[in-house]
């Protein structure tokens, strides 16, 4: 119950992001706040900051090699929208939010290969893939 306000925003950024391919700022603040505070609320501050931590520290480096890459391609990656989505799935659930960022970029590689497009957004591919994740691990 705690966790809905997160879906919403994770959910509205996956819709936004397939009609604009953007992912705006205030929603994805509002996305990694309301997975801290689900966090918080459902298993305690220690697990919130446990999960902050290495959250900060995937967002860092995909931010970095993101910019490393368009410096020395002269072409955009993945994007920074991606990049603070990764961020608040990983707030929610680090090694969900790695596993799904995976097995979403492996989606999207051939999702472009099937339509024969450049690019296409990661978010649609992400937050579902994502919320499989969950699912399954809570049943298990």
């Amino acid at each position: 119950m705690v966790y809905i306000p997160f879906w919403i925003c994770a959910f509205a950024g996956a819709v936004i992001d397939l009609r604009e391919q953007r992912f705006p700022n205030a929603l994805a603040g509002a996305c990694a706040v309301a997975a801290f505070a689900g966090v918080w609320l459902d298993k305690g501050v220690n697990t919130a900051l446990d999960h902050a931590g290495p959250a900060v520290i995937v967002y860092l480096a995909l931010v970095l090699t993101e910019s490393l890459w368009r410096r020395v391609r002269h072409a955009p990656g993945i994007g920074m929208g991606d990049a603070k989505a990764l961020f608040a799935l990983c707030t929610l659930d680090p090694l969900g939010g790695i596993v799904a960022f995976a097995a979403s970029l492996l989606a999207l590689a051939s999702s472009c290969l099937f339509t024969k497009s450049r690019s296409l957004p990661l978010l649609p591919f992400l937050v579902p893939i994502f919320a499989i994740i969950e699912v399954v691990g809570s049943t298990l």
